[in-house]
């Protein structure tokens, strides 16, 4: 995507509803990301994290799916969609918590 340098590497845990096994299933799926640090966030704000995630696409990311940056996971706690003006989907803005 020519807008935005996605210059990190994460790997989204997407959620597969159903169990196997009794645990939960998840499809990972290593992608490129721009990481978007937030110093406006706070505790009562509901998120534990300073961190967005800008993943390029117009990927489904579930209810319930993670994802692992430099190590640590991180519960996505909303996604917002970026759509051009004629409503297509380019981005995934991704809240972690």
């Amino acid at each position: 995507m020519a807008e935005f340098r996605c210059s990190e590497t994460v790997i989204l845990r997407l959620f597969e509803p159903g169990l196997s096994d009794g645990g939960t299933n998840f499809q990972e799926r290593p992608v490129r990301a721009l990481v978007v640090e937030n110093r406006g966030f706070t505790p009562a704000d509901g998120a534990s994290a300073a961190f967005e995630f800008l993943i390029p696409g117009d990927m489904e990311i579930p209810p319930g799916s993670s994802l692992v940056w430099r190590g640590v996971v991180y519960d996505i706690g909303s996604v917002r969609r970026c759509r051009d003006l004629d409503g297509t989907v380019r981005a995934s803005r991704c809240t972690v918590c």
